[in-house]
């Protein structure tokens, strides 16, 4: 199934996209989210991290393009839907997947989604294969605009949150941003471990604590940083450890 997110101020148009998506391709798509604004948007992408996002441009107090621009390293596609045709090239320039004018046109749109279906069916069969390898060998991915970098978990010194960013801090002195929150890989490194919440912004690897001074609050790493230990987290620290 398709994970998808729709945006629109227009109560009407919401239920109307979803109406015409269940209709044409029953089964194909999972409605993650329907959100009037982009202050909605924007938390909901983060959460739930859809596929495809239906974006509406003209809306009250921030638009469609405005959203995007918290996504400088999207890894969605987005396809607009709004009743102004002059907005299409600034739609070329940001790369959209599509973009469909209101009222939605049931040709255009099978032929948006079948195009869509076709991308991704040539995508997902190695993709899922990948990601099981990485998974399989500690590895984690970290998507940019430009690029994909896989880092080792081993290499992951902590991670700190930075508003709807992430900062990586890695072996080496190495700093890395990504465009997820902290929760969303806090969810993802579950499986390995290794990773303690040891503030309510910073999630670290516990292979690399040297000493904790109880006094200061700072929990010192291996390579000579020291970090934050909030009192209310502390008591993480003393759950999965010999």
């Amino acid at each position: 199934m398709i994970k998808a997110i729709l945006v629109d101020d227009e109560k009407h148009a919401l239920e109307s996209l979803e109406i015409l998506l269940e209709m044409n391709f029953p089964g194909k798509f999972e409605i993650l989210a329907k959100c009037s604004s982009v202050d909605q948007a924007l938390p909901a992408i983060q959460k739930h991290e859809p596929e495809l996002v239906f974006l509406d441009i003209q809306m009250p107090q921030k638009n469609g393009f405005s959203l995007l621009e918290s996504f400088p390293f999207r890894d969605f596609e987005v396809i607009f839907t709004t009743a102004h045709k002059e907005h299409g090239i600034d739609a070329i320039k940001i790369e959209a997947f599509d973009y469909l004018l209101k009222p939605i046109d049931v040709v255009e749109l099978n032929k948006s989604i079948s195009r869509y279906i076709n991308k991704i069916k040539s995508q997902k069969d190695p993709l899922r294969l990948l990601e099981k390898q990485l998974k399989k060998n500690q590895v984690i991915v970290l998507k940019s605009h430009e690029i994909d970098e896989y880092v080792d978990l081993n290499d992951i010194l902590y991670l700190e949150a930075n508003g709807n960013y992430t900062n990586f801090y890695l072996e080496g002195g190495v700093k890395k941003m990504v465009s997820k929150s902290l929760g969303i890989y806090e969810d993802r490194l579950k499986s390995s471990d290794r990773f303690v919440r040891i503030h309510d912004s910073i999630l670290a690897n516990c292979t690399k604590f040297d000493y904790y001074d109880k006094k200061e609050g700072f929990m010192f790493l291996k390579n000579g940083d020291k970090i934050s230990v909030s009192v209310r987290k502390s008591a993480n620290l003393k759950d999965g450890f010999y």
